[in-house]
């Protein structure tokens, strides 16, 4: 995580897996077909045999080139890594009877980033930004530093506060590379820490009074209360997923939305 941008760009997989049989992508052999065997389907051309070993040797001067990029992404990110420390110390330094929040020095640093930011703006709301004054770090470490592809996780470090016990919350992202040939890559697994709320300091939900149904007029006096989810920072992006699993509602609702904002910068 480059606190400076936030983002996250992953690069070819270096030693990625090898692209399935010709005959099982051309649909001739299906997956778990004991009895289909190679002699059942025609033999390639001569000129598609020679494409093929042109396009291996490609992709094997790719993965080269892949494990020569993540040594450097490696080497620049520990020269940058006491730049990062330093700017953390500058943050941090409270003078006198400064607020209290999570970078004394600029209150609210990276409340404020992260709303200028495109992949948060939208979700941080209103009452999320309180709990966001507290937030006083964030870092990112690969899963595996010779291999940027499968996965990383980003850190969130929040000094002591009113509204929840962690003083770190981590999402976990596993990935795998899918198609070495263009790079693709897809999320199979997002962990995050679960958020120790402090009683009645959870924002991800509100408290909601309704009167109760039936009984007459007294009973119609009667009010009951009931924390109800509303959408929040915390609850959208702190969200444990796996791949195959049903989405709740409000998960499948933000994914349209965001399908939706897709295919208007499309027509853009």
């Amino acid at each position: 995580f480059d606190s400076r941008a936030g983002s996250f760009s992953p690069t070819h997989h270096p030693t990625g897996p090898r692209r399935p049989s010709p005959l099982r992508a051309m649909g001739l052999v299906k997956k778990g077909d004991a009895e289909a065997t190679p002699a059942e389907a025609p033999e390639d051309p001569p000129v598609v045999k020679q494409l093929k070993e042109l396009d291996d040797k490609y992709l094997e001067l790719e993965k080269e080139y892949d494990r020569e990029v993540q040594k450097l992404l490696v080497k620049f990110s520990a020269l940058q890594q006491p730049l990062l420390e330093e700017r953390k110390q500058v943050l941090l330094t409270s003078e006198g009877d400064g607020p209290t929040t999570g970078t004394p020095a600029l209150s609210g640093f990276w409340l404020k980033a992260m709303q200028h930011h495109p992949n948060f703006e939208d979700f941080i709301q209103e009452w999320d930004e309180p709990v966001m004054e507290f937030l006083q770090d964030i870092t990112k470490a690969h899963a595996d530093e010779e291999d940027s592809n499968k996965g990383f996780k980003l850190v969130f470090h929040f000094s002591e506060n009113p509204y929840f016990t962690n003083l770190e919350i981590e999402k976990s992202y596993t990935t795998k590379l899918t198609n070495p040939y263009c790079g693709e890559i897809d999320v199979q697994e997002i962990k995050c820490t679960p958020i120790e709320w402090k009683a009645g300091k959870d924002v991800t939900v509100e408290r909601v009074t309704k009167k109760a149904k039936g009984g007459g007029a007294k009973k119609a006096k009667q009010k009951k209360e009931k924390d109800e989810p509303r959408p929040s920072f915390f609850r959208e992006f702190f969200r444990n997923l796996k791949e195959g699993m049903s989405l709740p509602e409000d998960a499948r609702e933000q994914a349209r939305m965001m399908a939706d904002e897709d295919d208007e910068d499309d027509e853009d």
